[in-house]
């Protein structure tokens, strides 16, 4: 009969890896969060990140971000936006690399030009299923703000445009649940 891992053992396991860390290879995949208002998301985008390897994380627009180094930003501002992301993030910021650009727009298209493929996550008359796309890495995934969707300049970026469908009275899931459905999904092409 399978016996369930405790907490103490998971946690062993863990503080093994974090040991080679930086040392492990980081999966082919990067993504842009563009306007993300709830830190509660950013923190779990951070954590799923962290635990898919992603080569990058950015955080865009007007999405809260940790303290940064000469962080100008109100003091009250980066300790609320410490504590509310390192919650749902849990231990994954020492881990997961990633920066802050105000600008996703140049962003997306300075990678691009590296050869990266930009995948949009959003619903559009020409989005196909997130099941059914054909992934080319290494590849940048573009999420943004949970009602609004990800801005019409960032889709004209797109190499693709892929979504999730939904059959219920909700249009849409969570920011931070969809771009864990699609990671992973990626991942299965890596």
């Amino acid at each position: 009969m399978p016996r369930k891992k405790t907490t103490k053992e998971l946690a062993a396991e863990r503080a093994a890896l974090a040991e080679t860390a930086v040392s492990r290879r980081r999966t082919p995949i990067a993504i842009v969060v563009d306007n993300v208002r709830s830190l509660d998301n950013v923190g779990m985008i951070f954590r799923l990140c962290e635990l898919v390897r992603a080569e990058h994380l950015y955080l865009t627009g007007y999405t809260g971000y940790p303290p940064l180094e000469n962080d100008d930003r109100p003091v009250t501002i980066q300790e609320r936006h410490a504590r509310r992301i390192n919650k749902t993030a849990v231990y994954a910021l020492p881990y997961q690399p990633w920066s802050y650009a105000a600008d996703p727009v140049a962003l997306v298209r300075d990678l691009r030009q590296q050869g990266w493929k930009v995948v949009v996550l959003e619903q559009t008359d020409a989005s196909i299923s997130y099941a059914d796309a054909v992934y080319e890495f290494p590849a940048v995934l573009i999420v943004g703000h949970e009602r609004e969707g990800v801005r019409q300049e960032l889709v004209d970026l797109a190499d693709m445009i892929i979504e999730i469908p939904v059959f219920g009275h909700g249009n849409s899931h969570n920011v931070a649940t969809a771009t864990g459905i699609v990671a992973y999904k990626m991942l299965e092409s890596v």
